[in-house]
């Protein structure tokens, strides 16, 4: 369910969270931009609390009996930036001082940091195997018809070797695919490449972004 542990399940009902989605989706003046959202099945138990479901414990919860949120939906957001946007919507419904909000506070910016060190890191790494022409080599395209990348496995293999020195990719990082596709339609060996990522990241503490605590991405996974 939509944002759930941002509000008191004892008092909201399955028609007010399915209100606020389709709200917040498919703006009621504008149905250009968004999702439609509806309704399906069996309706009769729209105006059941959510916590018959879901459940709910208020001593380990410092929500307090907000206003359901109804914002209005201004453009489309980037299927990347989803989990940052619900971690800043938690944040925001915190109590003001609590632990929790301290946390979720913490959390939104480790994700925003790993985020620009993902960013920094490849783009150091295409300067140290390609020159100052790194950049650009990156972001290089393939001609209309021709496959996204020569060889598969080396792209498996990369992106692999590089989580294992700089962290996971998360969603976020999928925007970087096309560099790793370069590097390997260019040529770079997987030594080069651990060499080059051990440089660009040495420094960075992973702490829970590490392969050894996530596993390898799901962007590798699928790649085999």
């Amino acid at each position: 369910m939509e944002d759930s542990e941002t509000h008191n399940l004892q008092k909201e009902t399955i028609k007010q969270q399915y209100e606020v989605v389709k709200a917040r989706t498919a703006p009621p003046n504008d149905s250009n931009i968004g999702s439609h959202v509806r309704e399906y099945g069996d309706k009769t138990f729209k105006d059941d609390k959510l916590f018959l479901y879901q459940g709910f414990y208020p001593a380990k919860s410092s929500i307090t009996n907000r206003p359901l949120l109804s914002p209005s939906l201004k453009g489309a957001i980037n299927q990347r930036d989803v989990d940052i946007l619900f971690m800043w919507k938690k944040y925001e419904q915190l109590n003001v001082g609590s632990e929790e909000k301290q946390r979720a506070l913490r959390e939104f910016k480790e994700t925003v940091l790993h985020r620009k060190h993902l960013d920094s890191s490849i783009d150091f790494i295409g300067k140290l195997v390609f020159g100052f022409e790194g950049p650009s080599v990156l972001e290089a395209t393939k001609g209309p018809g021709q496959p996204l990348v020569d060889y598969w496995d080396c792209l498996k293999t990369m992106v692999r070797v590089f989580e294992s020195q700089c962290g996971s990719l998360t969603q976020y990082g999928t925007k970087h695919m096309r560099a790793f596709t370069n590097i390997c339609n260019n040529g770079v060996s997987e030594t080069e490449m651990k060499e080059k990522s051990i440089s660009a990241c040495d420094s960075y503490n992973m702490g829970k972004w590490s392969s050894l605590v996530l596993g390898h991405s799901v962007w590798s996974a699928a790649l085999q």
